[in-house]
């Protein structure tokens, strides 16, 4: 079926921005704002933001997390600062340890992160509270207010933030680029979890209006006051929230999973508007909560909380699907949006608090993994591989996307959430080239699968239709971009059925980096222009007809597609399978790039590379070497333990790498169907980074406790319930682990019609707690360094 679209547009008319942003740093960088994307020294820069609560994560492991979040994409970590991890008890403030924000700021300046604080005073993230200490509530003023009682200890909160954050700034060398005032003001609130939970007490929602206004005008002159001075003012824009104009950059988001819309255990949820494309910078345009009160082309679609994924709730277990993340990307940058946010992209664990637990009560007491790319104990998810190919391509290829404007087919505007039969799609172009994004992803509906499937994109006298020798079908859950008109070093690809990724180049040659979706073949077709001699690859088929190239690459393999020029240096295409896209990780070397394809996760260090291998003690990986600098130089191993061998296959140079296998020897103690206990060795850790605990069972909520006092917990969604133990060493020393969980009941609850004043409930139907197995793997640390190659190597 042939899928029509009219791209034949103005470019889009971008001006400087009315927002009053913006600053430099002491090496005279400087960052500012159209009113389509933010600017990094006059160019466009695409800010990829990943959500990471330090106060949620152990601070021995803050850098090689900090470092898995940069290998995943993401230049832009924002945090909440959770006012009750830091002053639980009135007057008593504690930034030590794993509250250190401080130490954690230092760490993303030293590994090139910028940062968003997002300093509150209320930040909700499913925090007591939402983050607001117990010892604020009883008082003769509200919350989030614009009582001065309210407002002297939000004055008293930012002044130990800025003393924490001190000489961080931007405008100081620091990393800090962005302060974010309170969170979803006069839009939401939080549970109040002083009281027992006999419903649904919340606290205060914040103010609207002029009064509304005047807050957040008061909490950006607290935040100045205290040294919090950034090139970057936020807000999150969606609901009611008052808007600072030109003072402040609204931010959005969206989620393909809302437990806060379940009421009831047996509730489903209703799909989302997320995945129906729209112009976020078209008046005009059904915007679902995105209705700002000012023209949408005065300022930047920005985000902050776009679902990388979703923390389980008790009356909602669902499990995230990773196609759900990358398709959210997508439809956001379809629709205009420059400056993307993840929350969260990184999970974590809530601390214990010298007054019970810090955690909200709709969510487990300890487990914050919120099946995110990265997972509590720094899993790489099924999402991560998914995400970080796109990343690449909007660090490589921002000043092309972030000037185009968003296009929809006729007809787009009446897709809603619960069309499974359409094909959905649009386009971000500047009239002549751009960017077709196709989209047959929806949370909560199956979707259709589509075969045969065309694209006319009309440009004027010019008219695309692709692919032309392959025949193109669309999976459900699958959601892509294909470039047309794409300049290639001087060549100009026409279209492609395949995703731009990332390039590499040397004197000799520039590699372009193409994804092919999967199931789909990577169709190329080429201007042939003066100058080509000749065209080649490694797999596939090539016809030309004096005016083109068309190269066919089937989709299961990766192949290499190599064009010669007279006088210019060779342009080459490494046009990727889906399974190898996910395995791509860029390096960077003295400012050139090195890529890296390896299935075990890795981090780049200041010496040189580590993998973190989970349960491979032997495994592979291969460095594209058509770069500038592979050749000159080899890895070689750090630890005397480990092992690594050399070889040349094509393009590549493969690497075999091994450390010691270790063998851990637990044993598991049935109690009861619903009760296990685990026996580990005192050297359970020994020679390796972690040991990952993956329990398998079926109940209600799992709880893990060792000499009587729980450690971690977990809300039955039928995934494995995973625990890390690394950082619980002293619970170890306890002794034995005990796992029980709850009955997962089907069926009702009735009131015993003869019960005493304590009420007996008497349940009907079907319970299940059971056990059903537990491994213990471990996560083995292998280091790499470079040398250079003697004289003779290759």
């Amino acid at each position: 079926m042939k899928h029509t679209i009219q791209a034949h547009i103005a470019p889009k008319e971008i001006y400087p921005s009315t927002l009053r942003l913006g600053g430099s740093n002491p090496e005279g960088d400087q960052i500012s704002f159209t009113n389509y994307y933010m600017e990094l020294n006059g160019k466009p820069y695409f800010a990829i933001c990943g959500e990471f609560h330090y106060s949620r994560y152990p601070e021995a492991d803050w850098e090689t997390e900090l470092r898995q979040m940069k290998m995943s994409g993401i230049n832009v970590i924002a945090t909440y600062i959770f006012w009750n991890h830091h002053e639980e008890t009135e007057g008593e403030f504690d930034w030590s340890g794993n509250r250190n924000l401080r130490k954690f700021v230092e760490l993303c300046r030293d590994n090139e992160l910028y940062v968003i604080l997002r300093v509150g005073p209320f930040c909700h993230g499913e925090v007591r509270n939402g983050g607001l200490p117990d010892w604020l509530f009883g008082r003769e003023f509200d919350v989030r207010s614009n009582d001065e009682g309210y407002l002297s200890y939000v004055r008293r909160l930012f002044a130990e933030i800025g003393r924490e954050a001190d000489a961080l700034m931007y405008k100081d060398g620091g990393p800090v680029i962005g302060i974010q005032l309170e969170n979803e003001f006069n839009a939401a609130a939080a549970l109040w979890e002083q009281t027992a939970k006999q419903g649904d007490e919340y606290l205060s929602g914040g103010i609207g209006g002029e009064e509304g206004a005047a807050h957040m005008r008061l909490l950006k002159e607290y935040a100045v006051d205290s040294g919090l001075i950034a090139p970057i003012y936020t807000s999150t824009g969606w609901g009611e929230a008052p808007f600072l104009e030109d003072e402040v950059l609204p931010l959005y988001g969206g989620y393909a999973y809302t437990p806060w819309s379940i009421s009831d255990p047996g509730q489903t949820q209703t799909p989302t508007p997320e995945y129906v494309f729209v112009n976020f910078h078209d008046d005009q345009a059904q915007g679902g909560e995105f209705n700002p009160p000012y023209p949408r082309t005065k300022y930047p679609f920005a985000c902050c909380e776009m679902g990388g994924g979703m923390q389980t709730w008790y009356l909602s277990r669902f499990q995230v699907e990773p196609e759900s993340v990358l398709a959210m990307t997508l439809m956001k940058l379809a629709g205009g949006c420059n400056f993307i946010g993840y929350y969260m992209f990184h999970g974590g664990t809530n601390p214990v608090g010298r007054t019970g637990y810090l955690n909200e009560s709709t969510t487990p007491k300890l487990t914050y993994d919120f099946q995110a790319p990265i997972g509590e104990f720094g899993q790489i998810r099924e999402s991560n591989g998914l995400l970080r190919p796109l990343h690449y391509f909007l660090r490589q290829f921002a000043d092309r996307l972030a000037p185009m404007a968003t296009v929809l087919p006729e007809g787009a505007e009446a897709v809603t959430p619960d069309d499974a039969h359409t094909l959905r799609y649009a386009v971000r172009t500047d009239g002549s080239s751009g960017f077709l994004f196709v989209n047959n992803y929806q949370d909560h509906v199956e979707m259709d699968e589509h075969k045969g499937v065309v694209f006319e994109v009309k440009l004027g006298e010019e008219v695309l239709c692709f692919p032309q020798r392959s025949s193109l079908t669309v999976k459900p859950k699958a959601s892509f971009l294909l470039p047309f008109n794409f300049a290639l070093d001087g060549l100009n690809l026409k279209y492609a059925t395949a995703q731009p990724v990332t390039a590499v180049e040397s004197a000799e040659a520039i590699t372009y980096f193409f994804a092919m979706p999967e199931g789909m073949d990577g169709e190329f077709l080429l201007d042939a222009q003066d100058g080509i001699l000749s065209v080649s690859t490694d797999a596939g088929t090539i016809e030309g007809n004096g005016s083109s190239y068309n190269v066919l690459i089937p989709h299961q393999v990766s192949s290499m597609i190599v064009i010669k020029r007279d006088g210019a240096r060779e342009v080459r295409i490494y046009a990727m399978s889906a399974k190898d896209a996910a395995k791509l990780w860029e390096l960077e070397d003295g400012g050139q790039s090195r890529i890296v394809f390896s299935e075990v996760p890795l981090v780049q260090t200041r010496e040189g590379i580590e993998f973190l291998s989970s349960g491979q003690n032997a495994f592979k990986f291969r460095e594209y070497a058509g770069g500038a600098v592979a050749p000159a130089t080899q890895w070689s191993t750090v630890q005397a333990e480990a092992a690594v061998s050399r070889r040349t296959e094509g393009w590549f140079q493969i690497c075999d790498v091994e450390v010691p296998q270790k063998e851990i020897a637990l044993t598991t103690r049935r109690l009861h169907d619903h009760k296990l206990a685990l026996q580990l060795p005192e050297d359970v850790l020994q020679g390796a980074e972690e040991v990952l605990l993956s329990i398998d069972y079926t109940g209600n909520v799992g709880y893990a406790f060792a000499g009587g006092q729980l450690f971690h917990d977990h809300f039955y969604n039928g995934l494995p319930w995973e625990i890390g133990l690394s950082r619980f060493r002293d619970v170890l020393r306890r002794g034995e682990i005990i796992l029980e969980t709850t009955p997962l009941r089907t069926g009702a609850v009735t009131v015993a019609a003869d019960a005493a004043m304590a009420v007996e409930k008497i349940f009907e139907g079907e319970a299940t707690a059971m056990f059903h197995s537990v491994t213990a793997t471990p996560v083995y640390r292998v280091a790499l360094k470079l040398q250079e190659l003697a004289d003779g190597e290759n």
